[in-house]
């Protein structure tokens, strides 16, 4: 009898665990239901080490208690770095993964929680740490005897306000040379510290810097979410200046650099953030000699990465699922 009661509580038991596949509820816990997966996903570089994610909340949240964000190393060659960051409460919909690792690309993703039970995955963001400036930095007239024009960003000791001294240097520039009236931001190349050879008085060359993406209507480097990945290179390309009277609204404005290390082959690329402040309504600062903007910057000190191009995600995305096929064997 006892033999004939403990084989009705197997077949009960598995067929509980094969009916769990069948529906949203948890065998453990079988009061709870599967919530809904969050979307939209979107993601920030907050320093060298750790992302901020943004997410929307599934329709209803009234069986989510919690959300979990992972991040994924992409194209590892052995076992992958994976990070799981929990964060309590249906209504919160941001949070920050650390503990990265600088020059590494990720795979992100938000799941809802009800207890012990998670949603699906929202969609996967590939994105990797930056560095942030720990201060802004201002970037003065042409005029000015004793302070900078220029920003070197992608330097040893990092970044930098540098004179046309070390132009070469100069990742991103602030020209009222050109036209006073009319003065500029962007790539020293296009601005007239440099003559027709695209060299500083001193003879140094000037970095090519590429623009990608523009943001307006941020107040900082915070406002700035992405859901891919940068798509500027190889072609077009662009290497602007942008007048600075002519951007509108009554908020910062933002920019993604891309400087091209020709010396490599193939060439390689550093890719930055950059928000110019506007303060009482004004980018510019100051009159004359002693007018400057002011600028805050996020910057991968690891080429080819993000923003990355969207060739090299593709590649990540290939190598992935090759390592996925290969596991499924």
């Amino acid at each position: 009898m006892k033999s004939f009661l403990k084989m009705n509580i197997m077949i009960a038991a598995l067929a509980a665990i094969v009916m769990s596949g069948c529906n949203t509820n948890d065998v453990v816990n079988p009061g709870l239901t599967k919530p809904g997966a969050p979307s939209g996903t979107m993601v920030q570089s907050a320093s060298a080490t750790s992302v901020k994610l943004k997410w929307t909340a599934p329709t209803s949240t009234t069986d989510v208690t919690a959300y979990v964000m992972m991040a994924i190393e992409q194209a590892a060659t052995g076992t992958p770095e994976k990070k799981e960051v929990i964060v309590s409460g249906a209504s919160t919909t941001t949070g920050v993964i650390g503990g990265l690792t600088e020059g590494k690309v990720y795979a992100f993703m938000v799941h809802s929680i009800n207890d012990t039970l998670r949603s699906d995955a929202s969609n996967e963001v590939l994105w990797s740490p930056a560095r942030r400036s720990t201060a802004s930095f201002k970037l003065y007239s042409s005029t000015n005897a004793t302070q900078g024009s220029g920003l070197g960003i992608f330097r040893t000791a990092g970044p930098a306000v540098l004179t046309v001294a070390s132009g070469g240097e100069w990742d991103v520039c602030f020209d009222d040379k050109f036209n006073p009236a009319d003065p500029r931001i962007g790539s020293p190349g296009q601005s007239a510290y440099v003559d027709n050879a695209y060299q500083f008085p001193n003879k140094q060359f000037s970095k090519v810097i590429y623009t990608g993406r523009t943001y307006t209507g941020i107040t900082s480097l915070d406002d700035i979410y992405e859901s891919d990945a940068l798509n500027v290179m190889p072609t077009p390309v662009s290497e602007n200046m942008y007048q600075i009277g002519s951007i509108g609204g009554t908020s910062n404005w933002g920019s993604v650099f891309v400087w091209k290390d020709a010396s490599t082959t193939p060439a390689t690329y550093w890719y930055a953030k950059l928000v110019m402040k506007r303060t009482a309504g004004k980018f510019i600062q100051g009159t004359g000699s002693s007018a400057y903007v002011e600028v805050d910057v996020s910057y991968q000190n690891t080429k080819n990465l993000p923003y990355a191009v969207k060739q090299r995600v593709e590649n990540f995305l290939q190598i992935e699922q090759g390592r996925r096929d290969a596991q499924a064997k």
